[in-house]
């Protein structure tokens, strides 16, 4: 099978749309999770397809900590974001 080549733009904020060829060959539908990583200059995206998967990645983004928060706010987002998180699950 030859591997598609698409050539796209971003739109603003750098946000890129996956072209419905990917989805179709990958089997993902319209709203799906992604990973994201640079590799050699290069980046890298993988659909995360299986709800385990989408835990495992829930708990990982649970787990990051950063000192650009003060502890109420760290608090506040991170109540958010398991909220989105669980919402995005159910």
């Amino acid at each position: 099978m030859n591997t598609p080549v698409k050539y796209i733009k971003s739109f603003c904020k750098g946000q890129i749309t996956v072209p419905k060829e990917f989805r179709d060959i990958l089997g993902i539908e319209d709203e799906f999770w992604m990973r994201l990583y640079l590799n050699d200059g290069k980046i890298i995206v993988e659909p995360i397809e299986k709800e385990a998967n989408k835990k495992n990645f829930k708990n990982k983004l649970l787990k990051l900590k950063g000192d650009w928060f003060s502890s109420s706010e760290y608090a506040r987002n991170r109540q958010q974001v398991e909220k989105q998180i669980d919402k995005l699950l159910s």
